[in-house]
Order: C-alpha cells, then structure tokens, then sequence
C-alpha cells in the first residue's frame, strides 16, 4: 500500500473528488478525478445527493489530505482511493452520517 499527500482540488459529488497527488521527487499528478473507495453516493441531480456533494465539501474543506491505497480505474477512468481527512477515513464517514452506501467494485 502507497500512500500520497495531496491536495483536494475540488469536489465533483459525493463520491468523486479532484486531486493534486504529490507522488515525491518533485512529481506531482494534478487535477485528475478519483472515486472514493467501497461506497456509493446518490446521483447529483436528486436533492440527497446534492447533500451528499455539500457534506463532503464542507468535511475536508480545512483538512489535511492523504490518498492510502489506489486501485485500478473504473469505468470513467478514476482511480479508486482511499482518502483520510486528518486521519479519518472519508469514505467511512459519509457512510456514517447517511450521505453514501457501501459498494463494492468490480
């Protein structure tokens, strides 16, 4: 398992999120989208996922980021992560607070 420091770009929805990903020496893999790994958020055109896209801005807004562990790409071509916001699991916590369910990748 890699683990990254990066630097949150924006927020696409409630589980997508745009990255600068510092990969060391000087290399950096900027602006790219990442799926935020075993869940699933409602889509972005219905009120809860609206929510959804809002709370997790508003959660790493003022934190600190590192992307853990990636996957292979999905079907729109994200990598998948594992995103900790000053050392809480992102994707644990949107599931915790009612804003995504869990899901698994094939």
């Amino acid at each position: 398992m890699y683990t990254y420091s990066a630097r949150l770009v924006r927020v696409i929805d409630g589980d997508t999120v745009v990255l600068d990903i510092d990969l060391g020496f000087y290399q950096w893999r900027l602006a790219r989208s990442y799926r935020l790994a075993r869940i699933n958020a409602p889509e972005l055109n219905t009120a809860e996922g609206q929510a959804a896209r809002e709370a997790l801005a508003t959660h790493i807004a003022l934190t600190t980021h590192f992307v853990v562990s990636t996957q292979k790409a999905d079907s729109f071509d994200r990598w998948v992560v594992e995103l900790l916001a000053d050392g809480e699991n992102v994707s644990d916590w949107l599931v915790a607070n009612g804003h995504a369910q869990l899901h698994t990748y094939r």
